[in-house]
């Protein structure tokens, strides 16, 4: 594996907003009163959580998945769970907030404990 560049770091980022976009598209579409609203929702929301599926997998060509992984759950949630209360008008508690530092938390304890393969992979491995 290569060593992450920021193209790889972009992709995750557009992993995680296609996330948060195409589940609060999912909400949002139950309030829409147009013909066919509620197809026209999950068209939207199938077609960002597979555009950020794809992202992912592009980002995780060169991040490690675990770390990725997290990342992207733990970014995901905390967004959403912000998108939720400052769009959708849902409440929000200390429980809440302490549950998304524990998340946030968490996803960097897994990227600051993952050892990452930083060799040339042209160069052969020495094997003694």
């Amino acid at each position: 594996m290569t060593s992450a560049r920021p193209y790889h770091w972009l992709c995750l980022l557009a992993a995680i907003l296609f996330e948060v976009g195409g589940t609060i598209i999912m909400k949002l579409s139950l309030g829409w009163s147009f013909a066919h609203a509620a197809l026209a929702g999950l068209v939207l929301m199938w077609l960002a959580i597979g555009l950020s599926y794809y992202a992912l997998a592009r980002a995780t060509t060169c991040l490690p998945v675990g770390v990725a992984f997290a990342f992207w759950e733990a970014l995901g949630l905390t967004l959403i769970t912000l998108s939720s209360v400052f769009v959708l008008d849902e409440p929000f508690s200390l429980q809440r907030l302490a549950g998304l530092l524990c998340v946030l938390g968490g996803a960097l304890l897994v990227h600051h404990g993952t050892v990452q393969d930083n060799a040339d992979p042209a160069r052969p491995v020495d094997a003694r």
